[in-house]
């Protein structure tokens, strides 16, 4: 049995290219991801969930979770972790024109802006 101390880190961001006003597909987002695990040095799994962003009556958007655990397997440090998703979020903020994307953290919440 391997036992490593705990960490989960999420990532979300939303479906809308804001230069196109047009969605993207989850498929394109697990695809420009694998492509940054490729190019990562160590390779690290990644879930990836719906959500919905809702605020009143007015704005409701559809966007994506994407997490990372310390899964014991790999051999990650909570520290390799939080480098992986504040990259990934640089990379998908660029790829896919967000104005923003947020990514929480046990211990802080990092807005990545453009």
């Amino acid at each position: 049995m391997k036992v490593k101390k705990s960490c989960n880190i999420e990532l979300y961001i939303g479906s809308k290219n804001q230069d196109t006003n047009q969605d993207f597909t989850k498929e394109e987002l697990m695809s420009e991801i694998s492509l940054f695990q490729d190019e990562h040095y160590i390779m690290i799994p990644v879930c990836v969930s719906p959500v919905e962003f809702l605020c009143g009556v007015r704005y409701i958007e559809k966007g994506w979770k994407v997490s990372v655990i310390n899964f014991p397997k790999i051999n990650a440090k909570e520290k390799d972790l939080n480098e992986f998703m504040t990259n990934l979020a640089r990379i998908l903020l660029q790829v896919f024109k967000q104005n923003s994307i947020c990514v929480v953290g046990s211990k802080k919440t990092i807005m990545v802006e453009k």
